[in-house]
C-alpha cells in the first residue's frame, strides 16, 4: 500500500473506524514507515485536542444572555395576510377584464393596430426582397 493511501486512511484508523484487516495492514505499515508514523502521531495529538477541549475560565458563558436579547428583538418583518390571499378575487377579475377591454378599445380607436400592421407589412416586404435578391444571385 502506498503512503498516500495509508495517510488518507489514518484518520479513520485513529478513530477506530476501519475493519480489522485494514487496521492490521496500517499497523504493520506504521512499524516500518517514519513519515506515516509522524503523520499518525500528529493525528493522535489533534484527536486528543478535539476530545478534551480546554475550558478557559477567563471567558464567561454569555450564551444565555445573548439568547435572551435575541428573543426580545422585534421580528425582521411581519407577513400581511392580505398579500397572501386575495380578498375579493371575483371583483378583482372583473376589474382586470374591464381595464383590458378599455385598453383594447383605445388602441383600436387611435389606430395603433393599423400603424402596426403597416410596419409589419413593410418589414415583410423588405425581407422578401432580400431573400429574392439572394436567390437571383445564386442562379447566375
Amino acid at each position: 500500500m502506498k503512503c498516500e493511501l495509508i495517510q488518507y486512511q489514518l484518520g479513520a484508523y485513529t478513530a477506530g473506524e476501519l475493519p480489522p484487516e485494514s487496521s492490521l495492514y496500517i499497523k504493520q505499515h506504521l512499524l516500518v514507515c517514519p513519515a506515516c508514523q509522524a503523520w499518525h502521531k500528529e493525528l493522535q495529538e489533534l484527536s486528543g485536542i478535539w476530545q478534551q477541549p480546554e475550558t478557559d475560565s477567563n471567558f464567561p458563558d454569555m450564551t444565555a444572555d445573548i439568547m435572551n436579547e435575541i428573543r426580545q428583538m422585534p421580528p425582521l418583518y411581519t407577513r400581511e395576510v392580505s398579500r397572501l390571499k386575495p380578498r375579493n378575487s371575483r371583483k378583482s377579475m372583473i376589474a382586470h377584464f374591464g381595464l383590458a377591454a378599455c385598453l383594447a378599445f383605445c388602441l383600436f380607436q387611435f389606430g395603433v393596430f393599423e400603424h402596426l400592421s403597416s410596419g409589419i407589412s413593410q418589414a415583410t416586404q423588405k425581407f422578401s426582397y432580400s431573400v429574392n435578391h439572394l436567390f437571383k444571385e445564386g442562379n447566375r
